[in-house]
């Protein structure tokens, strides 16, 4: 018996330190959530038609999305747990295969996520996911990697994980004990229990290194290279175009309410609304 007990102390001594890992979840929940946002997909008229998540991984607003969270928008805010809301300018690139997107918001000394170590998360990895299911901003759920895996009919390795996503979730950050991304959600089967996949951090790794927000980036990115942003005016509870030109002028631009009604394009009767983005001159 003290043999076969001296045996079990060795085998657990030689367990990776990582498998017994647990996050604490009160302090990781804290330490990320201000790098976390909720995304808002505007159409032309600046109507939101669907939500995401993304979340920062640099201080000046370089943000990690789903691709399939932002094909088809015109217009994306990102609102931070503050209530801070910063459009999106511009996307950065984006890698079709691996379902993800590099956005930018304009911004300085943000909080933000850091990435794990490329294959860090191996089945048994206990992990933290943090997003805005169905709008509802924070929501954290826990888990482990179940697996990763590559599903049939598909040719991308995902983690295959239990921590709960729905909709709206897409482009969270999956976090090991650390706080560190681990992986980006992509999506669920709606068919099964508790079956939900995410993208493995080394592939935005991968994107990173590849977009590096200069040079061409080889095929398998699409990058989207536009100019300088043109300015914009993010409208608050309250705000009329007559206000606005107001407010615009304090700032040393001129621009009438008729003209910011011609420039986007706003019928005489138009009403705006908070989070609506408009083209200034």
């Amino acid at each position: 018996m003290i043999l076969r007990l001296g045996w079990l102390g060795l085998i657990l001594a030689s367990l990776p330190l990582g498998a017994s890992e647990t996050p604490d979840l009160r302090a990781l929940a804290k330490q990320a959530r201000p790098a976390v946002y909720l995304l808002a997909l505007q159409d032309e008229d600046g109507e939101v038609k669907g939500s995401g998540t993304g979340f920062l991984v640099s201080p000046d607003g370089l943000l990690v999305t789903n691709h399939h969270v932002v094909t088809g928008a015109k217009h994306i805010l990102a609102k931070a747990e503050n209530g801070g809301l910063f459009p999106v300018t511009r996307i950065i690139a984006s890698d079709p295969a691996n379902d993800l997107a590099l956005l930018q918001v304009e911004g300085k000394d943000l909080p933000y996520l850091s990435l794990a170590p490329p294959n860090s998360a191996e089945a048994g990895t206990r992990i933290a996911v943090i997003g805005s299911p169905l709008g509802l901003e924070g929501t954290l759920t826990e888990g482990i990697v179940s697996a990763r895996r590559k599903l049939p009919g598909e040719t991308r390795e995902v983690l295959q994980i239990s921590a709960a996503i729905s909709q709206g979730s897409s482009g969270s950050p999956v976090l090991d004990a650390q706080g560190r991304v681990v992986g980006v959600a992509s999506f669920l089967l709606a068919e099964g229990q508790s079956l939900h996949f995410a993208t493995p951090s080394e592939k935005l790794h991968a994107l990173l290194r590849r977009s590096n927000r200069s040079g061409s980036p080889p095929s398998t990115v699409t990058s989207t290279p536009t100019p300088a942003p043109a300015r914009t005016y993010t409208v608050r509870s309250g705000d009329t175009l007559t206000g606005i030109s107001r407010e615009l002028k304090t700032r040393g631009i001129q621009a009438t309410p008729e003209q910011l009604r011609t420039l986007n394009q706003l019928p005489t009767n138009a009403v705006i609304r908070p989070g609506q983005i408009l083209k200034i001159p």
